[in-house]
């Protein structure tokens, strides 16, 4: 079954560009989040290489995928947590696996709209260098972007609504996809 996944994925990058404009983006989310038996030190900023498309449906609308799964795996963002109970200083490492359809209405040369975002977040918690626990999860989040779009490529910034699932009161992605 996770071969049949990973060959429609490959026919997809393959052929999409057919149809679609290829971007290769790097962005940042800033990420706002809230434990129940954690307290929040410190996370760090969660750095990203995405690879996009974007299709036009008409002058007016555009349809845009985007991924993250090419370097997902070599990328994540590490934190300090304290643990509520004991008092306890907690390291947590997280690798953030998206991928995100969105709709944009373009207005001139600006484009704004929502998206729809497939988020894989694998973290492990370690105290000194041992780990503790480690945790796989899977969640569906939602966000509205507003876009510049430029001759070289489009400038969008995202706000990501909270999810409690994720741990997530809120998070804003900044993103500039180069056209190649």
């Amino acid at each position: 079954m996770k071969e049949e996944k990973m060959i429609k994925l490959i026919f997809l990058i393959l052929i999409l560009p057919i149809k679609a404009n290829a971007f290769i983006s790097i962005s940042n989310t800033i990420f706002s989040q809230e434990y129940e038996e954690y307290r929040v030190v410190e996370i760090e900023n969660s750095l990203s290489v995405n690879l996009n498309y974007f299709y036009s449906i008409n002058k007016s609308w555009l349809v845009g995928i985007s991924t993250n799964r090419l370097t997902a795996q070599f990328l994540s963002q590490e934190g300090i947590l304290i643990d509520k109970a004991t008092n306890t200083a907690i390291r947590t490492r997280t690798k953030l696996t998206t991928d995100s359809l969105g709709f944009f209405r373009v207005v001139k040369s600006y484009l704004i709209g929502g998206n729809i975002i497939n988020a894989r977040k694998k973290a492990d918690l370690y105290i000194r260098a041992e780990k503790i626990a480690d945790s796989k999860e899977s969640e569906l989040i939602y966000g509205l972007s507003f876009g510049k779009i430029f001759n070289s490529g489009v400038l969008t910034a995202t706000y990501i609504f909270g999810n409690k699932d994720f741990n997530l009161k809120r998070a804003i992605n900044f993103s500039y996809a180069i056209k190649f």
